[in-house]
């Protein structure tokens, strides 16, 4: 099931709200019960209390006799749906409302709520009552004297009951809102999930029809940014692909039509002159072989470079360049590699080095292959040192010369000219190192592009220099450079 991904999608938009909404619910219900409704009612049951200690405080009689606190519990009782206590400053029970707690009249009340409030500080607490047989809101506020001392404290108490009726009757609307607004959500991450899915089967079913031969169908390049970016890469590559292969059958046919014809009259003279004694008509017949093997010499060059113009070559923006800033910029970035192998590279330049005509992009990365392939090899506690001269006196300066020098294993003799082939590896390194031996073919193929050499120096057991030598007034022109 979960393979699909229209499911995947469906799923990934329609399990969070499944899964949050009644976590949503749930919490929300329960701040309103906890942060809503329980501190309004402590906060009217703390009102209530400093009214009745306000009270008190005009009959002082009420924290030394418990005949007049009964008396004054028993007057406000029926204004207020809470239960009330009074209790003195040693916490014995003045008076209660409750009938069940009017037999712990004269006891001491040991609970930590009393104790705060003895200490003058109100507070309030939700808690479950023994005497009423369940949970209860309990407010108690100090009462003081002229002379901020405590005489007695107010305790009321609040059912919650009322609380939960009044959370009962917004339950419902509240869980009716929450999954109406899942239920909606629902079929919009439907909806989306649809819409991606679509674009996503049209696009493998156009895939699976794809035919290089065959005009290319084109994918509708729309939806999101991604799968619009997607749709226009494919038609481009399509487009391009379709090109080729005609360009690869035009060349084919095109082989088989010129080569076809002078070859079978080749074959013919060949024929004849074997079987023919006439050596004036043999010698007319090398001619016109002769003539027909110039014909397709001609024929192959101006196919290959076809061929080269249309799958391969190089274009070169060229512009002045500065070569100090260059290396200098090269050797910041291996820093960190060489002194993750625990080599030390540095740059010397000691003379000023002229601007030159060269396209940065591509000498930046000649210089590049050339450093990794040194810190690859150089094994740590190495150095390589990355060094610039001129050939010539200024102002007739015609060359510079680059130089990477490490002091590792070294390039047997037999192999210096072998590394600058594409493809190619050392046996003795290939099973140590990583690679597929194109980073110095490259080199040498760009640093030619800039009418330049790439040459190496190298002992085994004694380093190796790689010399890259670059014209300081031949200016490359930005025009393709076949390979």
């Amino acid at each position: 099931m979960f393979r699909h991904l229209r499911t995947r999608l469906v799923l990934s938009h329609i399990l969070p709200v499944l899964v949050f909404v009644p976590l949503l619910g749930l919490v929300l219900l329960y701040q309103l019960e906890r942060h809503y409704f329980l501190d309004e009612l402590a906060k009217e049951l703390a009102t209530q209390g400093a009214l009745i200690a306000d009270f008190t405080r005009l009959s002082p009689a009420v924290w030394q006799d418990p005949k007049t606190a009964a008396l004054l519990v028993q007057q406000m009782d029926p204004q207020t749906p809470a239960t009330i206590m009074l209790l003195n400053k040693q916490a014995y029970l003045l008076a209660a409302s409750l009938p069940e707690e009017q037999a712990k009249v004269g006891q001491p009340i040991s609970e930590t709520i009393i104790s705060d409030a003895l200490a003058g500080k109100s507070t309030w607490v939700v808690d479950y009552s023994n005497d009423l047989h369940e949970r209860v809101v309990d407010v108690a506020i100090p009462v003081v004297d002229s002379h901020n001392q405590v005489e007695g404290v107010v305790r009321l108490s609040h059912r919650l009951t009322d609380i939960q009726e009044r959370i009962q009757a917004l339950r419902w609307p509240v869980l009716f809102t929450l999954f109406t607004g899942a239920g909606i959500s629902v079929i919009i991450g439907l909806v989306l999930a649809r819409s991606l899915a679509a674009p996503l089967l049209h696009m493998t079913q156009v895939m699976a029809r794809f035919n290089p031969q065959k005009p290319p169908e084109l994918i509708p390049e729309q939806g999101p940014d991604e799968l619009k970016t997607l749709a226009v890469t494919y038609n481009r590559q399509n487009q391009r692909l379709y090109e080729l292969e005609r360009t690869r059958q035009f060349l084919l046919s095109g082989i088989v039509h010129e080569l076809g014809r002078p070859l079978g009259s080749i074959k013919a003279a060949a024929q004849t002159i074997e079987q023919s004694q006439n050596v004036a008509l043999a010698h007319e017949l090398a001619s016109g072989i002769d003539e027909h093997v110039d014909q397709l010499r001609i024929q192959l060059d101006d196919l290959a470079l076809l061929g080269e113009m249309e799958l391969q070559g190089l274009r070169l923006a060229c512009e002045p360049v500065s070569l100090a800033e260059l290396l200098q910029a090269q050797v910041q970035q291996f820093e960190r590699l060489a002194a993750h192998q625990a080599l030390t590279l540095h740059c010397q330049v000691d003379r000023p080095l002229p601007i030159i005509q060269a396209d940065p992009k591509r000498l930046g990365q000649v210089v590049g292959n050339l450093l990794h392939n040194a810190c690859k090899y150089t094994p740590a506690g190495g150095q390589i040192t990355l060094s610039a001269d001129v050939e010539g006196d200024s102002p007739q300066v015609t060359h510079v010369v680059v130089c990477v020098t490490d002091n590792g294993p070294g390039i047997p003799v037999e192999e210096q000219e072998r590394i600058f082939q594409f493809f190619y590896r050392s046996a003795g390194v290939r099973r140590i190192h990583e690679g597929m031996g194109i980073g110095l073919a490259l080199a040498r193929y760009l640093a030619e592009a800039h009418h330049g050499t790439l040459m190496v120096k190298s002992q085994p057991g004694q380093g190796t220099r790689f010399m890259l030598r670059l014209p300081v007034e031949v200016i490359v022109t930005n025009a393709l450079v076949p390979s």
